[in-house]
């Protein structure tokens, strides 16, 4: 078997000068060393260029298993649970003053103490800056920002949204084309969403009102150009970007006429619903529950004969759910183990806010089928947040 020390003699042997066209180089050879390098830098090796990018396709498979960062100062571990391996870097982009609102894959979108808003990519450091909410200082030191979106109206928010505070956000990007779009809720009265392409951003606080009262937002997701809402009157609105205007659905969302009714648990304390995509494009109702002072999640899914909500103890062979990512992730074909399986929920504090006194970790993985939960140990030092992701190999 070929050891990285071996490939690399293998390589210098080759004598290339300095000025050697490195996407020339032997595809079995390039092959071998990229499946020799860790997971980062096996990752980043795709994005030399369409050469390398064509031989990377053909390396074997890396196991699809999310990863957990964690952040301690200006130092970010990061913890790959297939591989169990830590990775220790400083990056660009991410600081103590950022703070994290959403992820799709390697990038994550990030809000700064300017108020500045920017997706980054995690392991290649990429950085796409998004149309800025102009920032006004008012007394007391304190900002308000807003933005003059479409159709005609300034809106103002307050800062509270760097803070410890989580709003629901979602990201996605499509790294072929680099298109992305970006959602995010303000304390559940306000949505904003961005599409590559826009001349800035759309604010959607006035376009529905049931009863006089402006409609609020619990949590959102996006699958297949689609943005998924579950309002505070507990329905799921879904609205249509994949033409020049966003449009609502209405006669084809499946879902306007069923809102989703939380049942009665005794002993039980609900937190706010959250919601994911599956594969197959079903909406999964989440519900993060203290019961007794114990920790648990129930998943429902609508019947789409009857239009009832059922509770479900399995999501699929090969998925897997992290809280507030909005859609459900590929599972590895075999258990990784520390929880690591086909219908987990990955979670972390910041996501629910749910009491602390009570939990082992800021963070673990929830068994759907057996309802038991899998902790994992928090760093000795000193840290400000941790979050899961799905690295895209």
């Amino acid at each position: 078997m070929d050891t990285p020390n071996n490939l690399l003699r293998e390589l210098e042997s080759l004598e290339v000068s300095s000025n050697q066209d490195w996407s020339k180089l032997c595809p079995d050879l390039l092959r071998k060393i990229i499946e020799s390098l860790s997971s980062i830098d096996y990752h980043r090796t795709k994005h030399v260029c369409s050469t390398w990018y064509h031989v990377w396709k053909t390396c074997a498979k890396r196991r699809l298993c999310p990863w957990r960062i964690i952040y301690q100062d200006k130092t970010y571990k990061l913890l790959d649970l297939g591989e169990d391996k830590i990775y220790t870097t400083q990056y660009v982009g991410l600081s103590d003053n950022t703070y994290f609102m959403g992820s799709s894959g390697n990038w994550f979108l990030m809000v700064d103490s300017h108020l500045d808003l920017y997706i980054f990519n995690l392991l290649t450091c990429e950085k796409i800056n998004l149309p800025s909410m102009d920032s006004t200082p008012i007394r007391g030191g304190h900002r308000e920002w807003g933005h003059f979106v479409e159709p005609c109206r300034k809106d103002r928010v307050s800062e509270d949204i760097y803070g410890h505070k989580r709003s629901g956000a979602v990201v996605w990007i499509n790294e072929r084309t680099s298109d992305y779009f970006v959602a995010w809720i303000f304390k559940q009265h306000y949505l904003f969403t961005y599409k590559k392409g826009d001349d800035s951003w759309w604010n959607w606080n006035s376009n529905w009102e049931t009863g006089g009262k402006n409609l609020g937002y619990l949590d959102l997701a996006y699958k297949n150009s689609k943005l998924y809402l579950y309002t505070t009157n507990n329905h799921i609105k879904i609205i249509d970007f994949s033409g020049d205007f966003p449009v609502e659905e209405t006669e084809n969302n499946r879902y306007r006429d069923h809102p989703f009714k939380a049942p009665w648990i005794e002993g039980a304390f609900v937190m706010t619903p959250r919601i994911a995509i599956e594969k197959s494009g079903e909406v999964l109702v989440i519900l993060s529950l203290n019961i007794r002072q114990e920790l648990s999640y129930y998943v429902f899914k609508m019947n789409l004969e009857s239009g009832k909500w059922k509770k479900v103890v399995s999501i699929g062979d090969d998925e897997m759910i992290i809280l507030c990512h909005g859609v459900t992730v590929r599972a590895p074909i075999q258990d990784v183990g520390d929880g690591v399986k086909s219908g987990s929920i990955f979670f972390v504090e910041d996501c629910d806010r749910w009491p602390t006194y009570y939990c082992k970790s800021d963070c673990g993985i929830f068994d759907i089928a057996t309802n038991t939960i899998k902790w994992h140990e928090k760093p000795r030092e000193r840290t400000n947040k941790s979050h899961w992701f799905a690295p895209r190999f």
